[in-house]
């Protein structure tokens, strides 16, 4: 058989379609139902038993971190609402100046990893030696309470809401408010007996979104959580899996299922109010509604949005940039700022060059299979009549809409002994944690894939197999090009999270597979004795966050990137 047949065998349309699916199978589906089955079948007699599932609800400190992950998600997503409608309708119903340029300004947060933002503030508003009451000469400022670990959420998470809200803003058809302006309403009136109903659905999405993120959050309850004695369901499920039992983990497994469970209950909300609210904001092409003339409130408006910038990104980014220069934390003085920790952490630390490559093939190997893999995808869901197609988007996207300690959990009960049925183990290798990226993110690259094949006509391939191409041909020479911009976009949104991803690599990771989140998370708790180490890497990861975001801008000529 020579080389040319295998080829052609290999990519066939029916190896690739059936590679594709069974690798959704293998990554999106199949840790999950390991993880039910290990927890309702536990080994050593593997006979059904629901114990681990009942004791979780047995502990006085379980029963606690529920109750906090409660508070703390509710209050998230409320403040999250406070902050983001008035700048949704600002941005798209008054004549503010560079509206599109604030847009993206307060939707920045987005992109940078949350635990990034406990690290900022923990600089900030240190009892002991922060750097907002070492300026003020307090002690007032405590980030390590409730309110702090509230606060550091809603100051990223408010983008959830903002970026559905504008969205919906954005598609709804004006002349309703246009009509209630023509008969004399007020714009006060117009929002809140016009706009407002129309866009609730999309409040209430973003609300639960940011519920739904708060309480899959690791990174900020483990900072500023754990030292004050504030635990979270995910900062449990990391006690229990670290514990080093098989007890240990199968409660930990239990804690899983349970927010699981919370998780699909949110999203099955969560696209109810979606699908019940879709009629109503969308009505065709319409011209762009007039917006509210502010006057002499421009500079005003724009002066308080300065200020809130200022507190909810640049503050934050610059308490990471002042302690990362400092020789000496908390001393302000020109002799005490420098680049000796930039040196330290780089040339004198053997985890960073490591932690830095372990990132790199981690994040460049997820990008490019997720690609690959979700552009076939993708094409079966839109251009074949495969029957099931449909669940397709809905395997995908179940991975990311799982918290992460619960999908590193699944795949540590999956790959650590055996798979399907194969002496297999993954358990403590970069492979395992790669996998984690791919399943986690290869919903981003389905639907950025989705989007793009859905702007290609049919004709075009149809011609290529009426001169003869082979199905293969046809996607290199009509699909592949065509979809450059969306393929670039679907590699970078891939790579930019994975690159300093936290809560599941913390889980999966051992000795010498080390990554730049687990890196950070390890100094800011509790390596770096002088300090400013976290601070350096921290910089490191958002300007490379900020880059790969704009590249994203200028390949995709601004439909993708914030």
């Amino acid at each position: 058989m020579s080389f040319r047949t295998i080829q052609e065998k290999l990519t066939s349309p029916a190896v690739l379609i059936g590679l594709s699916l069974g690798g959704l199978f293998v990554i999106c589906l199949y840790p999950f139902l390991v993880l039910g089955y290990k927890i309702t079948f536990p080994a050593p007699t593997g006979e059904f038993s629901l114990k681990y599932i009942s004791s979780i609800f047995e502990s006085k400190s379980v029963l606690t971190a529920f109750k906090n992950t409660a508070i703390v998600s509710l209050l998230t997503g409320i403040i999250s609402v406070a902050i983001a409608l008035p700048l949704s309708w600002l941005f798209t119903r008054t004549d503010l100046k560079g509206s599109s340029r604030w847009r993206s300004l307060f939707c920045l947060p987005y992109a940078i990893p949350p635990y990034l933002g406990a690290i900022a503030w923990i600089y900030l508003a240190n009892p002991s030696n922060g750097l907002i009451n070492e300026f003020l000469g307090t002690s007032f400022f405590n980030i390590y309470t409730m309110t702090g670990l509230i606060w550091v959420m809603s100051t990223f998470f408010f983008t959830f809401v903002l970026l559905s809200v504008l969205a919906s803003l954005d598609r709804m058809d004006p002349s309703l408010e246009e009509a209630a302006r023509l008969s004399g309403a007020s714009p006060v009136h117009v929002f809140f007996d016009i706009t407002l109903p129309i866009v609730r659905p999309s409040i209430f999405s973003g609300f639960l979104l940011v519920v739904l993120a708060a309480a899959a959050s690791f990174g900020v309850p483990a900072l500023i959580g754990n030292p004050a004695n504030i635990y979270l369901l995910t900062t449990r499920i990391y006690t229990f899996q670290k514990a080093g039992s098989i007890a240990g983990l199968y409660k930990g497994g239990a804690l899983s299922i349970v927010l699981l469970v919370l998780a699909i209950v949110i999203l099955v909300i969560n696209k109810k109010l979606l699908s019940k609210g879709h009629y109503e904001t969308v009505a065709g092409k319409t011209a762009r509604p007039s917006v509210l003339p502010l006057k002499a409130m421009m500079y005003p408006v724009i002066g308080f949005l300065l200020f809130l910038w200022g507190v909810l990104f640049v503050l934050p980014i610059s308490g990471i940039l002042i302690t990362a220069l400092s020789k000496v934390q908390g001393v302000f003085t020109l002799d005490n700022f420098g680049f000796q920790n930039f040196h330290r952490i780089f040339f004198d630390i053997e985890e960073t060059p490591r932690a830095f490559m372990n990132s790199l093939k981690l994040a460049f190997g997820a990008a490019t299979i997720c690609t690959f893999l979700g552009l076939l995808l993708a094409y079966i869901q839109s251009k074949t009549r495969i029957k099931g197609r449909g669940a397709i988007d809905l395997l995908a996207s179940l991975p990311y809409s799982t918290p992460g300690t619960v999908l590193a959990l699944a795949l540590i009960l999956s790959f650590s002994s055996n798979f399907l049925g194969l002496p297999i183990s993954l358990y403590n290798t970069l492979t395992l944690i790669g996998i984690a990226y791919m399943a986690k993110y290869l919903n981003f690259a389905v639907r950025t894939a989705g989007d793009g094949l859905g702007q290609i006509d049919d004709v075009l391939a149809e011609a290529a197999r009426v001169s003869g191409a082979s199905w293969w041909t046809t996607l290199k020479t009509i699909w592949f090009p065509l979809m450059k911009p969306a393929l670039f976009a679907s590699w970078f949104l891939v790579f930019m999270p994975a690159f300093s991803e936290l809560t599941m690599t913390i889980l999966l990771s051992g000795p010498g597979l080390e990554t730049l989140g687990t890196l950070i998370f390890q100094m800011q708790e509790y390596s770096d004795v002088s300090g400013g180490g976290a601070a350096v890497l921290s910089i490191i990861v958002i300007v490379f966050v900020a880059g790969i975001n704009t590249l994203i801008k200028v390949l995709s000529k601004g439909k993708y990137g914030l």
